[in-house]
């Protein structure tokens, strides 16, 4: 069975590339663009990763995060916060207190985005893209 990633960015574009990526590669992804279907669709699915911008409508990134490490059943999900802006050392140390695994600026390195997957939850089924 795939490990389960869910991918939350009101940018579509955005959500498309890592979602297409990531499913390229054998992963079962799920997408939600708000922090609020993000936290119905982590526990419903109880993803093994989390992938999320820090500014989605409803739940900012941060806040989502806090409120999936609070919940025992959802506590277990590695968590990858995507950001544009914050990038200060504070808010670095912040979002790490909020139980954030790694950190990532956009533009996003796919090739850098699909080492942290990797070394996040490990290697899909199927193991690498086609060709590489």
């Amino acid at each position: 069975m795939a490990p389960k990633i869910l991918v939350i960015d009101d940018d579509r574009s955005t959500l498309l590339l890592v979602t297409g990526r990531l499913i390229k590669l054998g992963y079962s992804v799920m997408t939600a663009s708000d922090g609020e279907k993000g936290l119905e669709l982590a526990r419903l699915i109880r993803p093994g990763l989390i992938i999320s911008d820090m500014l989605i409508p409803k739940i900012d990134g941060m806040s989502l995060c806090r409120t999936i490490k609070a919940d025992p059943e959802t506590a277990g999900a590695r968590f990858i916060l995507i950001t544009a802006v914050f990038k200060q050392a504070a808010f670095r140390a912040e979002a790490a207190s909020a139980g954030i695994d790694e950190f990532m600026e956009k533009p996003l390195d796919m090739d850098s985005l699909v080492a942290k997957v990797r070394e996040l939850i490990g290697v899909s089924d199927e193991g690498s893209e086609p060709g590489s």
